[in-house]
């Protein structure tokens, strides 16, 4: 991923189980083939995790 992701958006995934995990990473790609810099998909990601959305998207 050529968009780094902060050190934040690191932790947050690390806590996610294993599905979670897989979905939120194919959303930072998803953002890095937006053109959405690394900090902004950072943000959403943590965003999401903290609301608990991650999980609900994929329904």
């Amino acid at each position: 991923m050529e968009n780094v992701l902060n050190e934040q958006a690191v932790a947050a995934l690390a806590e996610l189980p294993l599905h979670e995990l897989s979905y939120c990473l194919k959303l930072a790609k998803r953002f890095e083939a937006l053109g959405i810099e690394g900090e902004r998909a950072s943000s959403a990601l943590c965003s999401l995790i903290d609301a608990g959305l991650a999980d609900a998207a994929r329904e």
